[in-house]
């Protein structure tokens, strides 16, 4: 079990400790509850099928992730297209987490400064983790340089809107849409396709139940630690800024020019 962070470090808490505790919950749920409990706020199935389809990995081909958390989306690009991931987080507990719930090679390191060679892949994403750095530009250049020319990547990003005000949750750092596709664009990326995510379909009833159930699993078992109340405190201010429209989920796929 993940050790427990100070009670009022939300990102410690979602990143450091609530990984191990999902190990748990699916070691006492069942196999079949890992994929979903893993991509919670990392995407729904057709938010990645959509990446996917963008990026046309071929079987066996490698898939970077960065940022990749528990690795469940990584899981997910394994089993529909038959890429091989490799995954990077810079939370130890998160890497932990890919390991023993997907038997992932997980490399621990930060997206802006990635251990790995110039051009070397042809395919990455890197899902809901430019809007937890506030550097934007060394995170979407290392995306660049890793990437072969003609090679893809897909994003799925949390925006601000235009002109909104508002306090960002701790650690949050929004781009707007136009900032964002000048990073791209600066990196020698060029936009393919976009799509709001809102706009694709919700997730299936058997995958919400079983993310739901590993949750619920998840708050039974430390509902009195702090680190839970803080992640879920984290949760419900990014719910209601979505709610209120002043940030929205935006899926992309650029190519390296």
């Amino acid at each position: 079990m993940a050790p427990t962070p100070a009670s009022g470090d939300p990102m410690a808490a979602e990143f450091d400790t609530v990984p191990g505790w999902t190990v748990d919950a699916v070691a006492a749920l069942g196999e079949s509850y890992a994929v979903p409990g893993a991509c919670r706020g990392s995407g729904t199935p057709s938010v990645l099928q959509w990446l996917l389809d963008g990026l046309g990995p071929a079987p066996g081909e490698p898939l970077l992730d960065v940022g990749a958390g528990m690795g469940g989306p990584a899981a997910f690009a394994r089993t529909a297209r038959g890429v091989r991931p490799v995954v990077v987080d810079p939370a130890a507990a998160a890497c932990d987490a890919a390991r023993r719930l997907f038997s992932l090679d997980a490399v621990r390191a930060v997206g802006e400064r990635l251990p790995l060679s110039d051009r070397a892949f042809r395919s990455a994403w890197c899902l809901g983790t430019i809007c937890t750095t506030p550097s934007h530009a060394e995170l979407v250049g290392e995306l660049a340089r890793v990437l072969r020319v003609g090679g893809r990547v897909g994003l799925l990003v949390l925006v601000a809107r235009e002109g909104a005000w508002f306090t960002a949750p701790t650690g949050n750092h929004f781009p707007t849409r136009a900032r964002l596709v000048e990073l791209l664009a600066g990196s020698g990326l060029a936009v393919l396709a976009e799509r709001e995510s809102r706009t694709l379909p919700d997730a299936p009833q058997a995958w919400r139940r079983a993310e739901d159930a590993v949750a619920s699993r998840v708050d039974a078992d430390h509902e009195d630690d702090p680190s839970l109340a803080a992640a879920r405190r984290q949760e419900r201010v990014l719910g209601q800024l979505l709610s209120d429209g002043d940030v929205s989920g935006l899926a992309i796929v650029a190519v390296r020019r």
